[in-house]
């Protein structure tokens, strides 16, 4: 009858063994599996943080493009001044006035750069004249004033007269490059020749 007991009871200790190692396998698949989803969550946070400040970005330089493509000056006439003596010039009128569709262009932060055969000019915005007081600046006039005018800026509506002098007189036959670069938008170039002949007060250069 002991035996019997003892027999009985070493079964019921394996069964409980048996038992408890099963349930230790199930709370440890548990931790697995919660941990596996809390990893998910977190990575799928991250990616969609990641993603929201892709798009930021992407719009924001989409805007700047589009900005900077759409923006700039629209170049009208070159003249110059004066070739009644020495059959040169000296003197420059560029008329200019918004791209359509274009931003505002502020003339305070604009460079107008004047290349010739021997002279290489960068020109900054001085004010309102109709004369530069230096070879190293532009003045402007306002022919035509938009609704929106505003000293200093070009905006829509407006036409404006830049006057600029070279550090050497251009002579006839040569090759003139005037570049008109905002700090945000599209350059304006406007490349010519002056005339074979040059002799008067003023001197159509182009279109």
């Amino acid at each position: 009858t002991a035996q019997i007991i003892l027999g009985a009871g070493q079964r019921v200790r394996k069964r409980m063994q048996k038992s408890g190692k099963k349930g230790m396998m199930g709370v440890g698949t548990l931790i697995i599996f919660i941990a596996v989803i809390l990893v998910a969550a977190v990575a799928a946070a991250v990616l969609i943080s990641t993603t929201a400040s892709l798009q930021q970005r992407a719009l924001t330089t989409g805007s700047q493009t589009e900005e900077g493509v759409s923006s700039g000056a629209e170049a009208i006439s070159v003249m110059a001044t004066d070739a009644t003596s020495g059959h040169s010039i000296d003197n420059f009128e560029l008329i200019l006035r918004l791209q359509a569709g274009s931003d505002p262009m502020n003339l305070n932060t604009t460079v107008i750069l004047l290349d010739t055969a021997t002279t290489s000019q960068s020109l900054g915005y001085e004010g309102l004249g109709t004369s530069a007081s230096d070879t190293s600046s532009f003045a402007i006039e306002y022919l035509k004033e938009g609704p929106e005018q505003e000293d200093g800026y070009l905006t829509r509506g407006d036409v404006i007269q830049a006057y600029f002098t070279s550090s050497e007189s251009v002579a006839e036959n040569k090759r003139v490059r005037i570049r008109v670069i905002p700090r945000v938008g599209t350059t304006t170039v406007v490349d010519f020749t002056t005339p074979d002949v040059m002799k008067d007060a003023r001197v159509l250069l182009w279109p």
